[in-house]
């Protein structure tokens, strides 16, 4: 990580702003008199999966795509029907349906990825002379005379340096051909910039060719070829091109650039090898560790659910050695017997074998060089053990049948294996009541900023002592920008105030290849010679890199705005039915408007998003020229049954109860307001608050007050009342169903902590406002020093977003800074995280 110190004169200049920094009521309190929670200094790890390209043509070196011609291999578990891949007819764990999921699968495209042959020849991809049994296609060459290529462009071109060393190995079988084969690195025109030629007039069967090739020139779009000059006919399989300059050296290595991003991260886990993949779009597709191990000519690549082959070069030895080399702890995430939910749901009502694989797995990590699997680590070069500090038995997976396999395997590794932590899949809410004993859960969040926003405090109410959290993948996936980076920082500083229950956590998913995109919002972003990372990447490092010892209770105090002063409004798919008999009431309790029917209310057509989907929001409508600021609201509404769409298929309508729903505090544009939502979900009661921020949908609060049921047709009197602004209170047929205070979003977050190694306090502070947030900080502790550093992310819009042409528009600035004291005013600026580091004693 780069750290900017500012030059003096501006040092200067930055001292005279602080010293006119005008006068507020904002307060930031850290209390020093008892400390809170330790934090992991470990909290912040990172998540592998292979998606977007993020191992082969990213992260893992290799240079070849389809470098064992096994493309067009069915995913395992499936069978060829009428161009698809289908799935086995096999019920779902989670519900007991059949899905009979299948892809498109077309064997003439698939089998060629990669590569071309020119010159007099017929050629195709066989299988007919196989060079191992986990790789049985080759590819197949009848050469009718001299000078026939076969080309392979890489994963989106082939980059080399100039004087780097490349390691070349391929194996040729050539039947009858009795000539040369020369390889060569080709640049874009096909100019040679390096080549060894190699003698085939002897060979008799499967022949292994190396070589270390280098280059003459640096190149990122160029080709490698196998040229024949003879007649005849060969087989080729496994072509490998691997750079020596790998990170730490190592053979079958993480390319370097990549690695070093992850390395600035400091992370203090990896999780692997999913994700998605490690349930397979079937229960015979899901990863399987012992098949990436060994050497890469042996490995089964095997077709992944986010639409490509895996070459599972970035193995479970690799991932363990890159845990080791950046200093991380290793979580694998292993199959317990059910495939993905979402996809086919297939499972094995047995679980034997797969609490094997666990227990082998554990062996081939840590296991003694005695034991069956810990040899075969040896082997591999790591005589020494590795350390295997989590386990996740599934990945995302659901319901009662899942919790039922969960407590079986906990039971038995938690007794043979008491110093690993078992993760449970099952993520926040009744869904773990049904897990008799667990170390730790996985919740994910994928959901637009506001929610993040909204919910920094949603770990606040956790009962405690029942698990630990992991939160394994979240991301604002709406907004790929400096507006998810900072909802993100605001999610982040909740669950480190929570570091008592929030253990460690991921930012998911953390690679994509721009030329390959799989998944909407990815953390860093590759191409084949450049990688960079996002405005999100630097909140996640400046967490890691300023992880505290312990929380101090912090208190954020502010000037609340009125957040429902604004105009009024209903929604509903038919509001002329469902509304009548409106009367506004000022805070004085005097009638300032009535009206018999919506006849002047403004109806608002809106697209809302929803993850990668869009679905048709129910229309808005929004009294125009009416606004309150405190005061009521009385009308009489009535629940009717529509017609709505289907979020899952747009064509389809369903009957559903379209619930009643006012609306409080709209802004000009009606992009910004409260909903209070009323009726019946079925036989259960709904009442509640929802925030609609910059058009979406954000956190609906839990149903409060008197349970009721809303019954069709029904004309029923709905009193709201705005007490001061900031609480609701409803009334339904004038009996009280609900009192609930209403939190404005004023995006400004604030957390502090103590450093016990460097005897600093660590406080971090969030302004995702579009102006600049003035506030004093008061340190409660015996000693403050005045001099210490501020390192500050910011953007001039919250649209703002790093790219591959300005990696670097958005990154953190680290200064001097010599204004600290028991007490200081701060600005913190427009669209900024902010981490200040004060050299303070412990009162």
């Amino acid at each position: 990580m780069r750290n900017y110190l500012i030059s003096t004169a501006l040092f200067g200049l930055c001292l005279a702003a602080c010293n006119t920094e005008p006068k507020t009521d904002n307060l930031i309190s850290v209390d020093y008199a008892e400390a809170g929670a330790e934090v992991n200094p470990n909290m912040y790890g990172i998540f592998f999966e292979e998606i977007n390209h993020a191992g082969d043509g990213g992260l893992y070196a290799e240079l070849i795509q389809n470098r064992n011609f096994e493309e067009a291999v069915l995913p395992s578990g499936t069978v060829y029907k009428n161009g698809y891949a289908v799935a086995p007819h096999s019920p779902s764990y989670s519900n007991g349906r059949y899905k009979d999921w299948k892809v498109e699968w077309n064997y003439d495209s698939l089998k060629m990825v990669g590569w071309t042959v020119t010159g007099d020849a017929t050629y195709d991809v066989v299988k007919d002379r196989p060079l191992h049994p986990n790789t049985p296609n080759a590819m197949k060459l009848v050469m009718k005379q001299g000078d026939v290529a076969l080309t392979n462009s890489g994963y989106w071109g082939i980059p080399v340096r100039a004087q780097d060393k490349y390691d070349l190995r391929f194996y040729v079988n050539p039947v009858n051909y009795k000539g040369n084969v020369t390889a060569s690195i080709v640049d874009a025109e096909g100019n040679n910039l390096a080549t060894e030629t190699f003698d085939l007039s002897q060979a008799k069967d499967w022949t292994e060719c190396t070589a270390v090739l280098t280059p003459d020139k640096t190149v990122k779009d160029g080709k490698f070829e196998l040229r024949f000059d003879n007649a005849g006919t060969a087989y080729v399989d496994y072509v490998s091109l691997f750079p020596q300059d790998t990170y730490k050296g190592h053979k079958n290595g993480m390319r370097k650039d990549v690695a070093q991003k992850l390395e600035q991260l400091n992370p203090g886990f990896i999780r692997w090898p999913g994700g998605c993949i490690v349930e397979g779009a079937t229960l015979g597709n899901r990863a399987k560790w012992k098949e990436t191990i060994g050497d890469p000519m042996t490995r089964k690549s095997e077709w992944i659910l986010w639409n490509y082959h895996c070459t599972w070069g970035f193995g479970y030895h690799e991932f363990l050695q890159l845990c080791e080399d950046l200093g991380a702890d290793p979580m694998l995430v292993v199959n317990v017997g059910l495939s993905c939910e979402v996809r086919n749901g297939d499972f094995d009502p047995k679980f034997d074998s797969y609490l094997q694989d666990v227990c082998d797995a554990i062996e081939y990590a840590q296991g003694d060089v005695n034991t069956t699997w810990g040899a075969k680590r040896a082997e591999a070069g790591h005589p020494e053990p590795f350390k295997l500090k989590y386990i996740e038995l599934g990945n995302e997976q659901i319901g009662e049948y899942y919790a039922d396999r969960y407590n079986q395997m906990y039971d038995i590794l938690k007794e043979k294996y008491p110093e690993i932590t078992f993760i449970s899949t099952l993520g926040l809410g009744p869904v773990t009541d049904n897990l008799k004993r667990v170390d730790m859960i996985d919740p994910h969040w994928y959901v637009n900023p506001t929610f993040f926003y909204e919910n920094d405090s949603i770990f606040d109410a956790v009962e405690r002592g029942k698990y630990d959290i992991y939160v394994g993948e979240y991301a604002a996936i709406s907004a790929a920008n400096m507006d998810g980076a900072l909802s993100e920082a605001a999610f982040l500083t909740g669950m480190e105030r929570n570091s008592d229950i929030v253990k460690i956590a991921s930012y998911a998913p953390l690679f994509e290849n721009n030329n390959r995109r799989d998944w909407p919002t990815n953390l860093i972003w590759i191409n084949n010679d450049t990688t960079m990372g996002r405005a999100s990447y630097y909140v996640q490092q400046m967490f890691s890199n300023n992880t505290p010892s312990v929380n101090l209770p912090t208190t954020l105090t502010e000037t609340k705005p009125n957040v429902l002063a604004g105009a009024v409004g209903v929604t509903g798919a038919q509001p002329a039915e469902q509304y009548a008999n409106v009367k506004l009431y000022d805070a004085e309790g005097n009638l300032v408007y009535e009206a018999q029917d919506l006849t002047e209310f403004k109806q608002i057509e809106r697209e809302q998003p929803n993850g990668r989907r869009r679905w048709a929001a129910p229309a808005s409508s929004i009294l125009q020229g009416q606004t309150l600021e405190n005061g009521r609201i009385e009308m009489n509404v009535k629940a009717v049954k529509v017609g709505m769409p289907n979020w899952r298929n747009p064509e389809q309508i369903d009957s559903v109860v379209s619930y009643p729903g006012i609306i409080l505090g709209a802004d000009a544009d009606a992009q910004n307001y409260y909903t209070v939502h009323m009726g019946s979900n079925g036989d259960n009661p709904v009442i509640n608050i929802a925030r609609t921020t910059n058009g979406e949908g954000g956190f609906n609060r839990d149903p409060k007050g008197a349970a009721y049921t809303m019954d069709l047709d029904q004309w029923y009197k709905v009193t709201i009342d705005l007490c001061d602004g900031n609480v609701v209170k409803v009334s339904v047929n004038d009996q009280e169903v609900m009192t609930e205070p209403v939190r404005p979003l004023t995006k400004h977050y604030a957390i502090a902590g103590y450093d016990k190694a460097t005897g600093e306090t660590v406080i971090k502070v969030v302004n995702a406002s579009n102006t600049p947030y003035v506030s004093r900080v008061k340190l409660n502790c015996a000693d403050v020093s005045k001099k210490g550093t501020v390192t500050t992310l910011q953007a001039e819009n919250l649209t703002d977003e790093n790219s591959f042409e300005n990696p670097e528009l958005i990154f953190p600035a680290t200064t001097e800074y010599n204004r600290f004291g028991k007490e200081f005013s701060y600005t913190f600026p427009a669209n900024s995280f902010t981490i200040m580091r004060v050299p303070t004693s412990e009162k």
